[in-house]
Parts: C-alpha cells; sequence; structure tokens
C-alpha cells in the first residue's frame, strides 16, 4: 500500500497556498495528465456528438418526441458512463502516480477499475439523486438556495474520491467520513469550493470563446435567426471544433481531482492550525503522517501531564 503521508499534496493549507499548490503541481504534471485528458475528451466528445439529436427539433407531437428521447437514453447512459470510468482514473492517477512514478496509466487505471467502480458508482448515484432534492429544494428559496446546494454537493463530491481510494472504506464508512471532513471546517471548505468553481467557470468560458472564434459567423446566424437552430449541431459535429473542443477541455479537466485532494489532505491535517517545520522537527515540510491524522491531542496532552507528574520535584521547584 503506497505511503500517503509522502504524497506531495499532504499538508495543511490556507487558500493562497493552495491555489498556488495546485498549480505547481498541475505543471510538473502537465503533460502526461493533458495527453490522458485529451485523448479521453476526444473520445467522449466524438461519442456524443455522434449520437444524432436533430430529429427533436422538427418534431412537434409531444408522444413522438418522447420516443425519440427515450430512444437516446441507452447511447448516453453509456457515453455517462464511460465519462464516469475516465473521472476515476483521473483521479486516482493524480493520487498515485507521484508516489509510483514507474506505474502506467494502464496499470494504474486498470487497478481503478477494478477496486473502486463499483462502490464509487454507488456513490455517485447516492449523491446525486441528494444533489436532485438539495438543487430542487433550494430553488424554493431562489437562486440562492440553490447555489448553496450546488456548492455543498460540490464539496461531498470532492471529498468522496480521495476518502474512498486512500482510505480503502465501505460505502458505509466513505460517506459518513466524507461528511465528518466536509463538515469539519465547513464554511471555509464552502468558501474554498466557491471560489474554485468560479476560477474554474472563468477559465472554461475563455477557452470556450475562444474555440468558437473560428465558427462565428455560423454561430451567430444559428442565434438570430431560431429556424437555423440546427446548425449549431452541424457545428458541433465538425471534425475540427470536436478536436477543438477536446483540447480546451483537457485544460480544465485534471484541475477538479488535484483540488479534491488538497482539500482532503488538508481536512484530515486539522487544517487550521498552522504547522510548521519549526514545530514540528524533522517532519517534512509540514507533512503530517497517517498516526498524525488519527492523533487525539488531549490524551496526548493527558499523557504528557502524567509523566510529569511522575517525575517528582526538581531543584526549581524547591527554591522559593
Amino acid at each position: 500500500m503506497p505511503d500517503f503521508s509522502n504524497h506531495p499534496l499532504n499538508r495543511s493549507y490556507d487558500l493562497d497556498t493552495a491555489l498556488s499548490t495546485i498549480w505547481e503541481f498541475y505543471k510538473k504534471w502537465f503533460y502526461s495528465l493533458f495527453v490522458i485528458s485529451f485523448v479521453f475528451s476526444l473520445i467522449i466528445t466524438y461519442v456524443s456528438r455522434s449520437v444524432d439529436i436533430s430529429e427533436i427539433y422538427s418534431v412537434t407531437d409531444p408522444e413522438e418526441m418522447m420516443e425519440i428521447l427515450s430512444s437516446l437514453i441507452g447511447p448516453y447512459a453509456l457515453i455517462m458512463l464511460f465519462t464516469f470510468s475516465f473521472t476515476l482514473i483521473l483521479q486516482y492517477y493524480v493520487i498515485i502516480k507521484p508516489l509510483e512514478p514507474d506505474s502506467t496509466v494502464f496499470s494504474i487505471g486498470s487497478n481503478a477499475i477494478i477496486k473502486f467502480f463499483i462502490p464509487l458508482l454507488v456513490l455517485n448515484i447516492i449523491l446525486a439523486v441528494v444533489a436532485v432534492v438539495s438543487i430542487m429544494l433550494g430553488f424554493f428559496i431562489f437562486i440562492v438556495g440553490a447555489f448553496f446546494a450546488f456548492l455543498y454537493i460540490m464539496m461531498l463530491a470532492a471529498f468522496i474520491s480521495p476518502v474512498l481510494m486512500i482510505e480503502n472504506n465501505s460505502i458505509g464508512d466513505t460517506i459518513n467520513n466524507s461528511i465528518k471532513l466536509a463538515h469539519k471546517r465547513f464554511w471555509p471548505n464552502i468558501g474554498w469550493v466557491a471560489v474554485f468553481a468560479i476560477l474554474l467557470a472563468v477559465v472554461s468560458f475563455i477557452l470556450n470563446a475562444l474555440i468558437m472564434i473560428p465558427f462565428g459567423g455560423s454561430f451567430m446566424k444559428s442565434i438570430t435567426s431560431p429556424e437555423n437552430a440546427g446548425e449549431v449541431l452541424n457545428i458541433s459535429s465538425r471534425p475540427s471544433f470536436i478536436i477543438l473542443h477536446s483540447l480546451a477541455s483537457a485544460l480544465t479537466m485534471p484541475l477538479f481531482p488535484i483540488f479534491s485532494l488538497v482539500l482532503y489532505f488538508n481536512a484530515r491535517s486539522g487544517a487550521g492550525s498552522s504547522i510548521s517545520s519549526d514545530k514540528r522537527g524533522n517532519d517534512k515540510e509540514g507533512k503530517v503522517t497517517i498516526e498524525d491524522l488519527y492523533a487525539d491531542p488531549k490524551k496526548d496532552r493527558k499523557k504528557e501531564l502524567n509523566k510529569n507528574s511522575d517525575r517528582g520535584p526538581t531543584i526549581e521547584d524547591l527554591m522559593p
């Protein structure tokens, strides 16, 4: 079993150091993360664009439209399953690759699928149900409630995969530990997720705007003329668009797995109390060992007091 105490992301953070560490880790492993993300994104984009949904735009009968939609359930279910498998492999790659540099994406991916496919799939289904209910309830208190529900679900999703993959828990224990870690520093965690989500949305918007530049004329035509709405589908099925879209997606895909690992290690380190190299002696840059993750400071203090009480009075104690 890998020693996760030696993972380069295993330390305590504030928001500034968290963002800078994510960036440094992303740059260090950029080539492999980008290539993996691009290949998977290219496959997902190509398969999803090959599903013909143009018939929906020419149908007005509700029953016929429902028949078309029901026929699309199978293809889109397979696409979602493949996307899920990819995110699973990418998350496990971010966790394992720094500790096992000689491992390949194939060995890491096969281990990830064998060990975590079923439990993580069940956890994601549970999380999806909770997300739908939470966001629907959130709309009752307007957009703010729905946005808060979205952030809360995103925070839980960030913890679930690292808790499962690093601690090898059961499904029930993974849910329990994920909620505990998420609530350990609830408002800071929500704030970090909000900042990350906004940054990721801005970067994604800019990248998607850039890839639409070569297709600007056709895209504006489809917006200004509703009868030409099908032109958007033609644009998205072009090989040039698929490649550009995959390149843009590959730049942002690795960011959430890295962020989720930073959030997990920060919660496990008992963040909020600074861990400095001066106080920890030989500890490497404030990294936290497995023993530190589960240590009880009250018990340690009690042992120290008992030890001091057993040693008897010193010369200093007898001095007035």
